[in-house]
């Protein structure tokens, strides 16, 4: 009994001894100072405070069991006297500065840094910090201390507010050379993916550490500190914070590049004696060849790969998958394949298994290796099932193992091709995945990207490239060239054979007649077969149709291009499959159709449409289309249809005109910076003169300026935005004078002012019919064409643009039909005239006649590899095919250039804006107006203007403010709002809320960009105004919707 009282007494005694230990608070938290200067401390796209200072002081609060309070700093020398007077209580890395001496504690030290000047790259050879002399030095003041004063002595200083300022004069040649933190600089460089383009000189003018500086007032914290400090090194958490943020500055370029290999098919093989190959690896040699870089593979483990390229252990990785996690990680060169994953299921699970989300809990086979497709299951639930090659997802398959398979198609098809029931498959529409893969590079690496992307737009689109993806992608192919001539050989002699025994039969005995003709009937049927095998083989389409336009004869290929049908033959083309519009993805109409234009007689040549291969709307494939009509209609063939799936070629072509288009647009913002510059000028000057103006027609006046400037400008940001971001192609008619005018203000500024352009005045009345974007993108061409000839040569000085009526396309440029320059009294002489000629004539040096055959030809250029890609005059061919017109090129060698673009001419004359201006302005009878915008200024003024016209406005700032104001049971009749907005929702989310409400209420949206198509408009397709808005035009609006 004595026992357990002692026990119970001893336990009572530490319970109370232990109380006080229990009850003691976790540290305050630490107040830390937050001042945005990247790398150090920064706010996300979320809006979320970040930077290796915060980062790193969020993780020594967790390690002391408590955490931070960010104090806002205004200035640098706030940030550092906070710490001084004790504000705030750490600073997560920083230099011994001499204003925290007295008052701070520092740890060891947890990082070395130096402070070296950066430069362009073409400055490094031959210069070093102690011999650059006499040069202009950007800084941020106060940044740079006293160490560097000999430094900034014998060099020109010049002072900027910010670092970005200074790295962008840096690159525009304003300066020579930036002397700021060199983790500020290289992180704002690698930002702009201009990292390429600069370099730090050595040798350093300066060597410091980093340190923890804690306030003197907790003092009690730096045991604990130093102890968290070593736990993150041994660890290696402080040394990620060091290379994420940039305070751990990466290594340049070595001579030879060190290539990390890991077995991981079709894209890297690792074979048994160490070689390496595989789609990535191969890809990253041809582009070295291009480019001159030097390469070593070496094996890596999986360890190495997770952990990306570093300094000390590989710089690259061939054709690595695209994530964000992976981005933060390491940097990527363009894209070399944009990569599908697709789930797999046995046809009669196909209804069951619709959706990946219809696989949770369900057995999906996945391969071990494939770690997007993992990442995906455990995102999902699956019951994931490991197996190592694609072979056996199949065998799991169809052996009942798994509910499905989840794999790339390009895969599987190469592991089928000793399986022949791949096609018996159901895949799941659309895919589950899609992804881009890329060569990866360790950070420091920009100079090596930047030569892969300027290699990578034309390697994509080279036969080298399209070979490597037909040899890992496609599987083997059986009926090769040679095997088929073979086969023809054979099938030619065997009908030969066979005639010439037929023949000797027939001549020894008519008796025998009966039997030859089953044995001529029973071969003819083994030639009809291995024909089909044949047909079958080929990677063509092949459909044949009866004169009733059923299917009667169609191969694999096409099978699958209809969406793997398996009607039995003669059957009619599915309802599903249809031709879609390229902008709308909509059917196309009977006369634009592919299918429809060949059965009407039409021969098709190689159009390329686009496919929509079932009900599913993401389904789409390009193909080339071809035709022919056979000359007899034996065995009921009336039309041959051969389909093409060229979808690799179009993406890349499509990759290939982007790109064009953003070097033009490049150039073009340079040269029309000037105008918008004058356009602002003239408006500043007008609103000043209108606000001291004595009178009211002085106002008026000035005011009426300001709205002929502001018109101005917004037409020129109309064109702008046109060029920039090519929409679909929607004919139209419109006047050729008012064309040629808006040209003539789009290209001045793009050419040399030694070069004269010169319009010449057109017919007010002749209209062109096609669209206007393409059409100024062909003149585009056409006028830098002979910019580039003229520049290039020194030869002539002069470029002419006239427009002119004529019957059809002419045969030489002075050739003049007869009254084509007479005026048009009547419409039966105007409809002879049915087309409009525009010629682009230059005085330069003219082009020989080898030149003049091949110009149009795609790629051909005659200029260097860095001036043209040699697409301009075949696009501008292509536009006026497209647009049933015609292009001609005449051209003299000495005697300058005639370019003669032929387009179809209208006659439908529309309202004049004259009488459009006149029109009065439409009010409203008070109705009330939900007026969304978030620009202040700009919703102050259109809320006044609403009330001028006659309308009760309830203005709000943003979309949850608006449907805040709807759920609060506010009543409107109309809702005006800005598409673009901060926050989560903008204004087609708050359109689409606002509907679910009050499904009649009229919508009408507000956008500095008009291109926005019904289907990036969502559920709620309404009128889109472009700003500015002129008040006549937002008057109409408003009562046309408010009619209707």
């Amino acid at each position: 009994m004595a026992r357990p009282v002692r026990f119970l007494l001893s336990f009572f005694v530490l319970t109370i001894l232990a109380l006080p230990c229990w009850s003691q608070d976790a540290p305050d938290p630490l107040r830390i100072g937050f001042l945005p200067v990247p790398p150090f401390a920064q706010r996300d796209d979320q809006g979320e405070e970040t930077g290796f200072l915060v980062a790193f002081a969020q993780d020594l609060a967790t390690e002391l069991g408590t955490s931070i309070t960010l104090v806002p700093m205004t200035s640098s020398h706030d940030f550092v006297q906070g710490q001084a007077d004790g504000r705030t209580d750490l600073i997560a890395g920083v230099a011994r500065l001499p204003a925290l001496q007295n008052s701070n504690l520092f740890s060891t030290p947890i990082s070395s840094e130096t402070l070296r000047p950066m430069v362009r790259t073409d400055m490094v050879q031959g210069h070093s910090t102690a011999t650059l002399s006499g040069v202009r030095v950007g800084i941020v003041p106060p940044a740079v201390g006293s160490e560097q004063e000999a430094f900034l002595a014998r060099n020109t200083t010049v002072n900027f507010t910010t670092a970005e300022a200074a790295i962008m004069a840096l690159l525009l040649e304003r300066i020579d050379a930036v002397l700021i933190p060199e983790p500020v600089a290289f992180s704002i460089a690698k930002s702009a993916r201009v990292d390429g383009r600069v370099r730090f000189l050595n040798p350093p003018l300066r060597e410091f550490n980093r340190f923890v500086a804690l306030h003197e007032s907790r003092a009690e914290l730096m045991p604990d500190i130093e102890t968290a400090l070593q736990k993150m090194k041994a660890d290696r958490r402080l040394d990620v914070l060091l290379k994420k943020y940039f305070l751990d500055i990466p290594l340049p370029a070595p001579e030879v590049l060190r290539v990390g290999v890991r077995h991981s098919p079709p894209y890297q093989f690792v074979g048994p004696s160490g070689e390496f190959s595989g789609f990535g690896v191969e890809v990253l040699r041809q582009l070295a060849r291009q480019t001159g870089l030097e390469l070593t593979f070496q094996q890596i483990s999986e360890d190495e790969w997770q952990r990306g390229p570093q300094s000390d252990t590989y710089d690259l990785l061939p054709a690595d998958r695209i994530t964000p996690e992976r981005q933060a990680q390491m940097d990527y060169s363009h894209p070399v394949l944009a990569v599908d994953q697709s789930v797999y299921t046995r046809p009669d699970d196909a209804e069951q298994f619709r959706r990946p989300q219809d696989l949770s809990g369900r057995r999906v086979a996945v391969r071990a290796d494939n770690a997007a497709a993992l990442a995906a299951g455990a995102a999902e639930g699956w019951q994931l099932v490991t197996v190592p090659r694609a072979s056996d997802l199949m065998a799991a398959l169809w052996a009942g193992q798994v509910d499905a398979i989840v794999d790339q198609p390009a895969i599987l098809a190469l592991a089928a091709s000793s399986h022949s029931d791949l096609d018996t498959l159901s895949e799941t529409q659309p895919a589950l995945l899609r992804y881009d893969r890329a060569p990866a590079l360790r950070f420091g690496l920009g100079e090596v990207r930047d030569k892969l992307d300027l290699a990578l737009s034309q390697y994509l689109v080279s036969t080298d490239y399209t070979d490597l993806r037909r040899k890992y992608f496609e599987p083997p192919v059986f009926w090769t060239s040679q095997r088929l001539s073979l086969l023809g050989y054979a099938l030619g002699g065997g009908l030969l054979t066979l005639l010439g025994v037929l023949g000797m039969h027939q001549l020894r005995t008519r008796r025998r007649a009966a039997g030859d003709d089953a044995r001529r009937a029973t071969e003819i049927a083994e030639v009809r077969d291995e024909l089909e095998v044949v047909l079958n083989a080929a990677t063509s389409g092949i459909i044949a149709f009866d004169r009733t336009g059923q299917i009667i004869r169609i191969n694999h290929p096409a099978r699958h291009m209809l969406g793997d049908t398996s009607a039995e033959t003669p059957f009619v083309w599915p309802k599903a499959i249809s031709f879609l519009d390229t902008g709308t993805l909509t059917p196309l109409d009977a006369s634009a159709d592919p299918l429809q234009r060949a059965r009407s007689g039409h021969v098709l040549s190689g159009e390329t449409h686009l496919l929509r291969r079932s009900a599913n709307r993401d389904d789409h494939r390009y193909v080339r289309v071809r035709s022919a009509v056979p000359k007899n209609e034996q065995h009921g063939v009336a039309l041959v249809l051969v389909l093409d799936d060229v979808t690799s070629e179009e993406r890349n072509r499509q990759v290939n005109d982007r790109r064009n288009r953003l070097d033009a647009l490049g150039e073009l913002t340079g040269g029309i910076a000037h105008d918008i510059n004058n356009l602002l000028a003239s408006l500043l000057y007008a609103v000043d003169l209108a606000g001291a103006a004595t009178t009211a027609d002085q106002r008026a006046r000035f005011l009426g300026t300001a709205t002929t400037t502001i018109t101005r400008g917004r037409r020129l940001t109309t064109r702008l935005l046109a060029f920039a971001k090519r929409q679909p192609g929607f004919a139209m008619a419109k006047p050729v004078q008012e064309t040629l005018a808006e040209f003539h203000e789009l290209i001045r500024p793009m050419l040399e002012s030694r070069i004269e352009i010169e319009v010449l005045e057109a017919d007010p009345d002749l209209l062109v019919y096609c669209d206007p974007a393409q059409l100024e993108t062909a003149l585009m061409n056409l006028v830098l064409n002979s910019r580039d000839a003229i520049m290039s040569s020194g030869d002539g000085s002069c470029i002419t643009l006239r427009a002119r009526s004529v019957p059809a396309p002419q045969g030489r440029p002075d050739t003049k039909p007869d009254g084509h320059d007479r005026e048009l009294d009547t419409s039966d002489s105007a409809a002879e005239y049915r087309y409009v000629e525009l010629s682009v004539t230059d005085d330069g040096p003219g082009m020989n006649d080898a030149t003049l055959t091949r110009c149009t030809d795609p790629f051909f250029t005659t200029k260097d590899g860095n001036s043209g890609t040699g697409l301009g005059l075949s696009m501008v061919y292509g536009f006026a095919r497209h647009s049933n017109g015609d292009l001609r090129v005449y051209s003299q060698q000495g005697s300058g250039t005639t370019v003669q673009l032929t387009l179809p001419r209208s006659f439908d004359l529309s309202l004049s804006k004259a009488d459009l201006i006149a029109a009065p302005l439409e009010k409203g009878t008070g109705e009330i107006i939900l007026l969304a915008e978030d620009e202040p200024d700009l919703r102050l003024m259109t809320r006044d203007m609403l009330v001028t016209l006659g309308y009760c406005v309830l203005p709000v700032g943003s979309a949850q403010q608006a449907l805040e104001l709807m759920q609060d049971g506010s009543q409107f009749d109309l809702l005006l709002t800005d598409v673009v907005m901060p926050g989560a929702m903008g204004g087609f989310e708050l359109a689409n809320r606002i509907r679910q409400v009050h499904p009649t209420i009229p919508v009408i949206y507000t956008s500095g960009f008009t291109g926005y198509t019904p289907n990036e408009m969502g559920p709620v397709t309404a009128p889109l105004l472009q700003k500015p808005v002129h008040p006549r035009d937002l008057a109409a609006a408003l009562a046309a919707a408010l009619q209707r």
